[in-house]
């Protein structure tokens, strides 16, 4: 539930008395004089009125739209606090009017939280650098539990959401500064988590001669896919509405900070190691992660009912943007768009050669000559539109009896991947033993 405190001139009283019991408010109200900007309340014998009332949150929205349409002089201002209880005549019944609906904050409410949740500049850089370097390590050292770490103190979803949210409610410097953290955040990860993986590999802290990409945390990310998509999307529709209600916001900045953080520190190993096709992948699941989690923030904001006035008829686009900001906010605009068609069509792309390939390996492995092994599983580099020249990588995962793979089997599946996917592939084939022990007893 919240409070409301709203002062206005006395000569506004009857307005924002209509407003309310026009929504079956009950309310109280105090009189005294302004005491700001050396307003002494002389433009009214009375000076001003005090009105205080408890109400659901959901209801907020609705007062504060009925405030606007009547017109209530600009003196007044309105606090919003949380309520913790309230024990009038009418407000069981108002709480039982509004139980069906969504307790989303109002707009005001929402631009404050978002608001508050942003990270100081230097923080923000700091955080972004901090969390990537922890995360390569976890990446490095196949461990878990450091990258989810490095998950928690990742100051991502400030920004991530700040963007979408500002775009709903037509706060374009908001926008445009808050993308921008986005990218500059980004960028920078990259820059300190390459040499910092490089200067891992050159002083012997990690041999030179491991692979990086046969690490399991490091091999799960090495292009996108329609999972990893859907999950990011999934990351900003959860992430919206928990910042659009009262729910806990540590947990939605672990999951956005899951789809962003370690796939940054992923480009950092990939560049270091020279390994290009990995880094390319990597950097293409950072772009699409983070364009799928402010895209999903930003649907999920409309589908809770935060109409931006510029998409639904209020004013147009070009009204809505103050002529000071017209390049910045058009530019930011176009950046994302642009963004967002080159990495759907580029995953597109490889989700498209990774189905191709896991046709060919499954046709591959029917082969009464294979009939002993099992495929368990497929991974392949990023072999979609500007892959890098050179074979594109597929990593199989084959169980069967004890002993090892028939000679022929990685070569047959290169032989058919290459038919299917017309590109040039390098086949490793992941052997595991497996057996079965049978008892009984008499």
């Amino acid at each position: 539930m919240r409070q409301l405190h709203v002062r206005v001139p006395a000569s506004e009283r009857s307005s924002v008395e209509a407003v309310l019991e026009d929504l079956d408010f009950e309310y109280v109200t105090s009189t005294g004089g302004s005491d700001d900007d050396g307003d002494d309340g002389d433009d009214d014998d009375d000076g001003d009125v005090h009105f205080f009332f408890p109400l659901p949150t959901a209801a907020v929205s609705d007062v504060l739209d009925g405030l606007d349409d009547a017109d209530i002089d600009s003196d007044a201002y309105t606090v919003v606090t949380k309520g913790e209880f309230a024990h009038t005549g009418e407000f069981s019944e108002l709480q039982r009017e509004y139980n069906n609906e969504t307790p989303t904050l109002s707009r005001a409410e929402l631009g404050a939280k978002i608001q508050e949740s942003r990270w100081p500049r230097l923080m923000y850089y700091g955080g972004s650098v901090l969390s990537v370097l922890a995360a390569t390590c976890g990446l490095l050292l196949d461990q878990p539990a450091l990258v989810i770490g490095a998950m928690v103190i990742a100051p991502q979803v400030s920004a991530a959401l700040a963007a979408p949210a500002a775009a709903v409610d037509g706060k374009w410097d908001v926008f445009t500064g808050s993308v921008k953290e986005q990218v500059l955040g980004l960028v920078l990860a990259i820059l300190v988590a390459t040499p910092f993986a490089l200067a891992l590999r050159r002083t012997g802290f990690v041999p030179p001669a491991v692979e990086v990409t046969s690490i399991e945390l490091v091999g799960v990310r090495l292009a996108p896919s329609l999972l990893s998509t859907v999950g990011a999307t999934v990351a900003g529709i959860v992430g919206a509405y928990g910042y659009s209600t009262e729910q806990s916001v540590s947990l939605i900045g672990v999951m956005i900070a899951a789809a962003i953080v370690p796939a940054a520190g992923g480009v950092g190993l990939g560049l270091a190691w020279g390994e290009q096709a990995y880094a390319v992948g990597s950097l293409l699941l950072l772009a699409v992660n983070v364009l799928a989690i402010n895209i999903g923030a930003f649907v999920a904001f409309l589908l809770l009912g935060y109409e931006p006035p510029w998409l639904f008829g209020e004013q147009s686009l070009g009204d809505s943007v103050p002529d000071a900001d017209v390049r910045r906010v058009y530019a930011t605009i176009l950046l994302v768009t642009v963004a967002t068609v080159a990495t759907g069509a580029l995953t597109a792309s490889q989700v498209g050669f990774s189905h191709q390939t896991k046709g060919a390996v499954q046709g591959t492995m029917s082969s009464p000559a294979y009939a002993d092994l099992e495929m368990t599983g497929v991974t392949t580099e990023y072999g979609g539109l500007g892959a890098p020249s050179g074979p594109t990588s597929v990593t199989v995962t084959v169980s069967g009896p004890s002993g090892t793979p028939p000679d022929d089997l990685a070569s047959d599946l290169e032989s058919e991947i290459e038919r299917r996917t017309d590109r040039d592939v390098a086949v490793a084939v992941d052997y595991r033993s497996s057996w079965t022990t049978n008892a009984s007893s008499d």
